[in-house]
């Protein structure tokens, strides 16, 4: 069986084995047209054109951070998500979307302040959290999601 994907950096769609996902094995798998891992140990930078292809086709839970550059408490919890993002490669996506650039997807979710981050499992939001919370927090919140 195998799942569909969408490469976070050339946005090729990739069909995926759904034995490695399930298995664990999903950091060691890279995109048949530009050789970068799928599932990288970094946040991935989304936009309102693929959004869906990345956020609500994902064959993983994805973390969305939505943020703007000017936000302090935005660029105060970016480390904490970079920390996510490699502590739990493989398991969970961790996404960014510039409000300011993407206003569509955004506003489609009703984002009126930020930092807002939301996880998104099986193309429906499953949990918010607004804040910058510390690593802790959202280590303990991304165990109970991926339990």
């Amino acid at each position: 069986m195998t799942d569909i994907y969408t490469c976070p950096h050339c946005h090729t769609a990739n069909r995926l084995p759904l034995a490695k996902l399930t298995a664990g094995e999903s950091g060691k798998v890279v995109c048949g047209r530009c050789k970068q891992m799928i599932f990288p140990p970094v946040p991935v930078q989304l936009e309102d054109a693929h959004f869906d292809r990345q956020v609500l086709q994902a064959p993983l839970p994805v973390l969305v951070d939505f943020w703007a550059p000017w936000c302090g408490p935005c660029r105060a919890v970016a480390p904490t998500l970079e920390k996510l993002a490699s502590q739990y490669a493989g398991q969970l996506i961790v996404a960014k979307l510039n409000v300011d650039e993407n206003p569509q997807t955004a506003s489609h979710y009703g984002i009126r302040s930020i930092p807002t981050m939301m996880l998104f499992r099986h193309g429906q939001v499953a949990d918010t959290v607004m804040g910058a919370l510390p690593l802790p927090a959202l280590q303990q919140k991304v165990q109970t999601w991926l339990s």
